[in-house]
């Protein structure tokens, strides 16, 4: 071979050679053991915080209770005699009409009260100065509320319009004057009230049929119902003449001797009497005139006395009694003059 052929070959010898060559062992040793698994650090398990919830109020159908109101206490009235009301029959009032007066009394005193009284009445241009009155009465108001019927009537004539008036209750004192009663609180009690010609009026409402209230009926009999004395308010030193209301519901005249007794407050014997009359009595409510006089003397203060009205029955003494079947009493007042 020559020579250019020997180099070939031992240059393809020496690159396979070269191709051949072992791999080279690796720098890094391998491990005796598979290392450990990494440690994963977990966090630390707590409880877990309990959510806050807002509270919200859930609606309920229970109804709200109204709290209970304590009632206002009555009022309490002042000791002494009122006038609280007063009312007119017929009402509406009409010219030429009969016109009666009714006057609630409020007695809050503790004790009967004697007083002569009536009803005056004035035009409201003329405040001042009364138009007309009622006649004077003498009451035993009781205590407690009442009302008492004035005596007599009043009556605007015919032949005018509607015309205002009001009208006050007055009690007359020793002299004789006016005393204006007032209401609770001070005031001069006053009814307004306006009196119109029939064919003025308007044509009534039609009302329901009511229920008539039973007229109470009375045993038959002779009852005493009232006492007064003349003069009035009754005086020491004065000759008292009493005049008894009785009322006859017998049905006949009654003929019968009869006295007025006088009592001091809690006594059983009579302080004094009048002199015995007899007298018919007429069927329905009359009023008679005792016989002579009785006299508180001189000298004394202000004395109440009780007044009975007796009636003889063959000599013995009976009371008269009221429609309640009890003693009828009057408490009198006499002061010195």
């Amino acid at each position: 071979m020559n020579r250019l052929a020997l180099s070939v070959i031992a240059l393809v010898v020496l690159v396979m050679s070269a191709c051949t060559t072992a791999a080279p062992t690796p720098t890094t040793p391998l491990p005796t053991k598979p290392p450990a698994a990494p440690t994963v650090m977990l966090p630390t398990e707590t409880s877990a915080p309990t959510p806050t919830l807002a509270t919200v109020a859930a609606p309920t159908n229970t109804p709200t209770l109204t709290p209970s109101i304590t009632p206002s206490p009555a009022p309490t009235l002042p000791p002494g005699l009122f006038v609280t009301g007063l009312r007119i029959e017929p009402n509406p009032p009409t010219r030429g009409t009969d016109l009666t007066f009714y006057a609630t009394f409020a007695n809050t005193t503790g004790a009967v009260q004697n007083y002569k009284w009536l009803v005056y009445i004035y035009k409201t241009d003329t405040p001042n100065r009364s138009f007309s009155e009622t006649s004077a009465l003498q009451s035993a108001i009781p205590t407690g509320t009442n009302e008492l019927k004035s005596l007599g009537a009043w009556k605007l004539s015919l032949g005018g319009p509607c015309d205002y008036f009001f009208a006050r209750v007055a009690r007359l004192d020793q002299d004789n004057k006016p005393v204006m009663f007032t209401r609770p609180d001070g005031q001069v009690y006053e009814k307004g009230f306006t009196v119109c010609a029939p064919s003025d009026l308007p044509p009534p409402s039609p009302a329901p049929t009511a229920t008539p209230t039973p007229t109470p009926t009375f045993a038959p009999g002779l009852f005493a119902m009232d006492l007064r004395t003349e003069p009035s308010p009754p005086t020491r030193g004065a000759d008292l003449t009493f005049y008894a209301t009785f009322a006859n519901t017998t049905g006949y005249r009654q003929y019968l001797k009869w006295i007025v007794y006088l009592y001091k407050p809690g006594e059983r014997n009579s302080f004094g009497e009048t002199t015995a009359t007899t007298n018919w009595f007429a069927v329905g409510i009359n009023e008679y005139q005792s016989a002579g006089y009785w006299k508180l003397p001189l000298g004394g203060p202000c004395e109440d006395f009780i007044a009975r009205v007796a009636w003889f029955d063959n000599g013995k003494v009976q009371m008269f009694t009221v429609f309640e079947n009890q003693v009828f009493e009057k408490t009198l007042t006499i002061c010195p003059p």
